[in-house]
C-alpha cells in the first residue's frame, strides 16, 4: 500500500471496522499518544522512540507482516525502531535519539543527490567554455570542475549499500572542496554551497548541519582569511553566507523532521487500518459462518429497503426467490398471510416491508401456503439498525420456523377436543342418572348425602369439559355468543352472592361496592363466567383472614368492573402468561390448589368478543387486582331491545 493508498484509507473509514471492532482493540490509546507524539515532533519537540517499545498487539501483528513501506519499522534487539523519511536513494533514516539509522535502497540513491550539483556545475562549466578555452588555464576552475566530476563518478559506481551510512557524506564534502576552488580562481560561486549544505542537513540531521555550514563557511572563507587585505565588503560578505547557510540547514532539517513526522504518523494509520481491516474481514468470515449454520432465517436490509445479507435458511426457505440486492418490493406474497391464515399480508403488510419503512416487529406469527394444502408457520421479528450517529441504517428481519411446533399444538387441540365430546356425553347421563337417585323416596340420607358429593363432582368435570370444548372452538372459529340486554350490576351481585359461601369457608371477606344499575349488551352467560372465574381465582389463591373486594364503576363510555384480592400475588415473569391457554405459574402448578389454566385465557376471549379489556396487576406477597373494561352502549339501543 503506497503512500497515496494510506491517506485514503485513513479518510475513508470501513464500516465493519466501526461497528465489529472496539476503540481498545482498535489500539485507540496508542494511537491517541502517536498523534500528541508526532503533534510534538511537528513543533520541533525532540522526542525519542528508539526504546519505547510497540504495544504486545501491534508488534505481533507488524512482526506476521513483516516491514511494509506503508508502515516502515526497523526490528533491532526486541525493539522497534521507528524510521522517518525514505532517502532519495530509497533509504529510511530514524528520527530517534540514538542517531542515524540508514538503510540503503539502491546505490543509485547516493547519485540521485549528487544530480543537482552535477547539473548546475555542468551548466557553469559549459558556459565558461563557451566564453572562451582560456577559462580552463583560471586558477581553480579546472581543479573544481575535476573534483565535482570524480565526486559524481564515485556518487554512481560505488555500492554505497554495502558500505556504513557516512561514507556517503564524502560526496557532498567534496562537493564542497569543488566550490571552495571555484572561490579560489576567483569564481562567485558560494550559492553553490547550499546544494550540499541541503544534502548533509536533510540526510544527516544536525550533525549534519553542522558538518555542512562549517566546512561550506571555511570553503567559503578560504582565499579571503589567506589574503592579506581584508575589504569592508568582504567582512560583510563574510558574516552574512554563514548566517544564510546555517538557516537554510536548520530549515532543512526542521523540514526533514515534519516530514518524517507526517510519513510515520501515516504509517501507524496505516498499520492500524491493515489490522482492524483484518480483524473485520475475519469477523465478516465468522459472522457469515454463524449466519449459516443457525436454523433461524435472517434477512438484513439497508435503509433503502435493499437486501444485504440473506442466509442459507431463509434462501433455502423462500427457495431463492430472494437475493442479495433485491429491494424487499420484489418479494410479493412470500410472506403469505396472518395468524388466522385467511388474511393475505399483502405488499404492505409483508414483514419485510413494514421493516424497511422503519418499523420494528415483536414476534409476529405469520402462514405461508406451501401448496398442496401444506402450511408453513414463521415468528417473525424486526428491529432497526443505527449508525454511530444514531441515524437509521436498515433493519434486521428474523425468521424462526415453528411450523412443527404448530402442528404438534394443532395435535394436541384436536385430542383435547376428540376427548371433550367423547366425555361429555357419558356425564350428562350421569349427571342425569344421580338426579334421579337423588330423587327416589326410598334413599336413606346418607345415600342422598353420598349422591350430592358424585353430582357435584360430576358437574365440576362436565364444566371442565365444557371449558376445554370453547377453547377449541374459539381457536378454530372465534366466539359465538348472543346479544342481549344485560343488566352489570345484578349479574356482578348474583355472581359474588353465589361465590359467598366458598369465600367464608376459606376465611376470607368479601366486599363489593355496586353503583346504580348498569345496562349494556351482552352475552348475560358468558359475561357471568368472567366475572365467575376471576371471582373463584381470588379465592383460590388469598390466604385465611384475606379481603376481597369487588367494585362496579359505570360511566358514559365503558363500565369498570375491578376485583381485587389481598392473596399471594404474581410474580412480573407470570403476569405476561397468565392469559396464555393452559398455563399456571410454577409456584401454584404443584400446590394443592387444581386447575386447568383455561379460565383467564377464555375470559379475555369473552372480553374481547365484547370489545372491551381486561388487565391483571399484581404485586408479589400484596396480592392481585384485575379490571374488566366493557363498552357501554348507546342508551337507545339499549331501550329498543329491553
Amino acid at each position: 500500500m503506497g503512500t497515496a493508498e494510506v491517506v485514503c484509507c485513513a479518510t475513508h473509514e470501513s464500516p465493519w471496522a466501526i461497528s465489529r471492532t472496539s476503540p481498545s482493540d482498535m489500539g485507540v490509546p496508542r494511537y491517541a499518544h502517536d498523534m500528541r507524539e508526532t503533534s510534538e515532533q511537528l513543533k520541533g519537540a525532540p522526542v525519542d522512540n528508539s526504546t519505547r517499545p510497540l504495544s504486545a498487539r501491534g508488534a505481533s501483528s507488524l512482526w506476521r507482516r513483516g516491514t511494509t513501506p506503508s508502515s516502515p519499522r526497523v526490528w533491532a534487539e526486541g525493539r522497534a525502531v521507528r524510521p522517518s523519511a525514505p532517502l532519495p536513494d530509497g533509504s529510511l533514516r530514524g528520527s530517534g535519539g540514538r542517531g542515524t539509522q540508514t538503510r540503503f535502497g539502491s546505490h543509485l540513491g547516493v547519485f540521485f543527490w549528487q544530480l543537482p550539483f552535477l547539473g548546475v556545475s555542468s551548466v557553469l562549466a559549459l558556459g565558461m567554455l563557451a566564453y572562451g578555452p582560456e577559462a580552463l588555464r583560471l586558477p581553480g576552475f579546472a581543479a573544481g570542475v575535476l573534483v565535482a566530476v570524480a565526486a559524481s563518478v564515485l556518487a554512481l559506481v560505488v555500492p554505497w549499500r554495502k558500505l556504513p551510512p557516512a561514507t556517503a557524506a564524502v560526496v557532498p564534502l567534496a562537493d564542497v572542496v569543488a566550490v571552495g576552488l571555484l572561490i579560489a580562481g576567483g569564481f562567485r560561486a558560494s550559492t553553490l554551497l547550499v546544494l550540499p549544505v541541503l544534502w548533509l542537513s536533510t540526510v544527516y540531521g544536525a550533525p549534519g548541519v553542522a558538518i555542512s555550514v562549517v566546512a561550506a563557511t571555511l570553503a567559503a572563507w578560504g582565499p579571503d582569511l589567506l589574503s592579506p587585505q581584508i575589504q569592508a565588503a568582504d567582512v560583510q560578505r563574510l558574516i552574512i553566507l554563514p548566517m544564510v547557510l546555517s538557516a537554510v540547514g536548520v530549515a532543512a532539517h526542521l523540514a526533514e523532521r515534519r516530514s518524517a513526522a507526517r510519513l510515520d504518523l501515516l504509517g501507524r494509520q496505516s498499520a492500524l487500518i491493515e489490522e482492524t481491516l483484518a480483524e473485520s474481514h475475519q469477523q465478516s468470515r465468522v459472522l457469515d459462518s454463524i449466519l449459516n449454520t443457525i436454523d433461524v432465517g435472517v434477512v438484513a436490509l439497508d435503509r433503502d429497503g435493499r437486501i444485504t445479507i440473506i442466509n442459507r435458511a431463509h434462501a433455502a426457505a423462500t427457495e431463492g426467490r430472494l437475493r442479495v440486492g433485491d429491494h424487499v418490493s420484489v418479494q410479493g406474497g412470500v410472506d403469505g398471510y396472518a395468524a388466522d391464515r385467511r388474511t393475505p399480508l399483502g405488499a404492505d403488510g409483508s414483514p419485510l416491508v413494514r421493516a424497511s419503512r422503519g418499523e420494528d416487529i415483536d414476534r409476529e406469527l405469520t402462514w405461508w401456503d406451501n401448496g398442496g394444502g401444506s402450511w408453513l408457520a414463521y415468528r417473525v421479528s424486526a428491529a432497526q439498525l443505527h449508525d454511530v450517529t444514531g441515524r437509521r441504517s436498515g433493519a434486521v428481519v428474523v425468521y424462526q420456523d415453528l411450523t412443527a411446533e404448530m402442528a404438534a399444538l394443532a395435535q394436541r387441540e384436536d385430542f383435547v377436543s376428540s376427548v371433550s365430546h367423547e366425555l361429555r356425553t357419558p356425564l350428562t347421563s350421569v349427571l342425569g342418572y344421580l338426579e334421579l337417585a337423588s330423587d327416589d323416596p326410598t334413599a336413606t340420607e346418607g345415600v342422598r348425602a353420598h349422591l350430592r358429593v358424585a353430582e357435584r363432582n360430576a358437574e365440576r368435570l362436565l364444566q371442565l369439559v365444557s371449558d376445554l370444548l370453547l377453547a377449541a372452538r374459539t381457536r378454530e372459529r372465534g366466539l359465538e355468543f348472543d346479544r342481549d340486554v344485560v343488566d352489570l350490576r345484578n349479574l356482578v351481585a348474583e355472581t359474588v352472592q353465589s361465590q359467598l359461601p366458598h369465600a367464608h369457608t376459606a376465611g376470607l371477606t368479601m366486599r363489593h361496592h355496586l353503583a346504580e344499575p348498569c345496562r349494556m349488551l351482552g352475552d348475560r352467560t358468558r359475561l357471568g363466567q368472567v366475572i365467575d372465574n376471576v371471582l373463584s381465582n381470588a379465592i383460590k389463591y388469598t390466604q385465611a383472614g384475606g379481603e376481597i373486594e369487588v367494585t362496579l364503576r359505570p360511566t358514559t363510555d365503558v363500565a369498570r368492573v375491578t376485583i381485587r384480592d389481598t392473596g399471594m400475588g404474581i410474580t412480573p415473569a407470570d403476569q405476561e402468561k397468565l392469559f396464555t391457554r393452559f398455563y399456571r405459574a410454577p409456584a401454584v402448578r404443584n400446590g394443592a390448589v387444581v386447575g386447568t389454566g383455561l379460565g383467564l385465557h377464555l375470559s379475555r376471549q369473552i372480553v374481547e368478543a365484547h370489545g372491551g379489556t381486561i388487565e391483571l396487576t399484581s404485586v408479589l406477597g400484596e396480592g392481585t387486582s384485575v379490571e374488566i373494561v366493557l363498552p357501554m352502549p348507546d342508551p337507545a339501543e339499549t331501550g329498543s331491545r329491553s
